[in-house]
């Protein structure tokens, strides 16, 4: 195998793994979205069951409350978290860590009703927030590479178009070809300003591929390239 042949052998590869986790984040994060909003509407209810509380920790566990509904700033944003989700991920475990707190303040009134509905809201908003954070730590774990590996990605690229551009006749293949890896390198530009998290990211990363194998094609059934 040449280095032409090696370089997009790899990038290929590169691009299937990315498209599994898109297809992963695709699927993931709208469940991290509901969680989300599951915590959100437990948080509300402890605070309009705190309403009729007037213990001494009250105001410690409003407040609590309070901030346990500041959570995940990009849950409203649709678009590419390319670098991973080492942000969202720490903030679900600070956030899940404050509503077991919240359980552990309740801890000796469980005998009081109220007390004890509203140890059942932080259990839940904890419970919700480890659900949140496990589907962002796959999330990461998939995600997270790519970005680390970028620049090889790059350099495949340029590679492959500096190759075709050099060491192919002029025709319609070659041209078919830089086009090809010209999208690529395109496409690749804008993973680094970020892929949407959507079905569309994922149709654009089949796309790639697509021209990565009608390339690799014309290559295969026609050419010889000399090093």
């Amino acid at each position: 195998m040449n280095i032409f042949d090696r370089a997009n052998e790899a990038l290929r590869q590169d691009l299937e793994a990315y498209t599994r986790a898109l297809r992963t984040i695709v699927t993931a994060l709208p469940q991290a979205r509901e969680l989300c909003d599951c915590v959100v509407k437990e948080t509300r209810l402890a605070r309009a069951l705190l309403a009729f509380a007037n213990g001494p920790q009250t105001a410690d566990l409003a407040q609590l409350a309070f901030h346990l509904t500041n959570l995940w700033p990009y849950r409203e944003q649709p678009f590419a978290r390319t670098l991973g989700f080492a942000d969202e991920i720490a903030e679900a475990q600070r956030q899940r860590d404050e509503a077991r707190r919240g359980v552990q303040m309740l801890a000796k009134q469980l005998n009081d009703p109220l007390a004890s509905e509203l140890s059942g809201c932080f259990d839940n908003i904890a419970r919700h927030l480890e659900e949140e954070q496990k589907l962002l730590e796959e999330c990461h774990a998939l995600i997270q590479p790519h970005a680390t590996n970028m620049d090889i990605t790059r350099k495949r690229l340029n590679l492959l178009v500096a190759t075709v551009d050099a060491r192919l006749p002029a025709s319609p293949e070659q041209q078919a070809m830089l086009q090809a890896y010209n999208e690529a390198v395109a496409l690749l530009r804008d993973w680094e300003n970020g892929v949407p998290l959507e079905e569309r990211g994922v149709d654009i990363l089949e796309h790639c591929l697509d021209m990565l194998e009608r390339a690799d094609h014309l290559v295969r059934t026609g050419q010889s390239m000399t090093y």
